[in-house]
């Protein structure tokens, strides 16, 4: 796996690089390359993009970490993407004022089929993982880069699946409904993927167990996350970016990524033929 670390000379964004830096030196054994990448979206900011990549730069070597430098012109959320598709993961901070970074961070979600690690605040730990599966198949992604990533800093996993109040009256949902609290003992799909979760992560050696939680997704995240005192947030994404689901469903992935106060990782349900449908509704 390789680590591209980003940045366009925002102060905001050196959190993300001082975890991408230390990411690189405690998983030597997960990421065979470090690229830093800068980001020169107007010609005054270069100073500060290449200030911010000097000081990832003299870490890395101090370290003894090989790197390559790359500086590039243009939006982050273009010129990003294209490097982030030679695999890997790709880590960002926040490099615009928060409600632009948002639509920022949805567009390079959109255009970046490989993980994404958003980093506001560092914490240089990984201990405890929360991967959060909502028990459908857009968390298959996430739940394999975390399984990567906690073999490699030793860390325990935590899956939680957050049932939504439902209004429609339908046998699955009805079944999820009434017995959220006893889930995995149901025959459910959500059960289904659970265990095959569970399945997956005991197959790469990783410690893991699942909690279930009742209410709105964003907000009973962001309630396991300050109860768990989990080092690492992973969330999945559907590849389905442009469908006209995102009209009506919340960016889960984006509204945890800016509120949980811990690094974020967002990695995305592998393509399907159905997936390619959506993005045409």
């Amino acid at each position: 796996m390789n680590l591209l670390l980003c940045t366009n000379g925002n102060p905001d964004t050196r959190p993300a690089l001082e975890y991408g830096a230390w990411m690189a030196e405690a998983g030597r054994t997960l990421f065979r390359g470090v690229v830093l990448l800068g980001v020169v979206e107007k010609s005054a900011r270069r100073p500060d993009v290449e200030a911010l990549l000097g000081e990832t730069a003299d870490r890395l070597a101090g370290a003894g970490i090989p790197y390559e430098r790359r500086l590039l012109t243009g939006r982050p959320e273009k010129v990003i993407p294209p490097l982030a598709r030679e695999g890997g993961l790709t880590v960002v901070g926040p490099m615009t004022p928060r409600l632009a970074w948002a639509h920022a961070l949805c567009e390079l979600l959109a255009a970046t089929e490989t993980p994404i690690l958003h980093v506001a605040e560092a914490h240089t730990r990984l201990g405890r993982m929360l991967l959060c599966t909502g028990g459908l198949r857009y968390a298959e992604g996430v739940i394999r880069t975390g399984g990567h990533l906690a073999q490699a800093f030793g860390a325990t996993v935590t899956l939680l699946h957050v049932v939504e109040p439902v209004t429609l009256e339908y046998p699955v949902a009805n079944q999820v409904k009434n017995r959220w609290s006893h889930l995995l003992e149901t025959d459910t799909p959500q059960a289904r993927r659970l265990r095959e979760a569970l399945e997956t992560l005991g197959e790469m050696g990783v410690a893991a167990e699942v909690r279930v939680r009742h209410g709105p997704v964003v907000h009973e995240i962001l309630h396991e996350i300050r109860e768990g005192e989990y080092d690492l947030v992973g969330v999945g994404s559907p590849y389905a970016a442009r469908s006209l689901r995102r009209l009506y469903r919340p960016n889960v992935a984006v509204e945890v990524a800016e509120a949980a106060g811990r690094p974020v990782l967002i990695a995305r349900a592998p393509r399907n033929r159905q997936d390619e449908q959506d993005e045409q509704d």
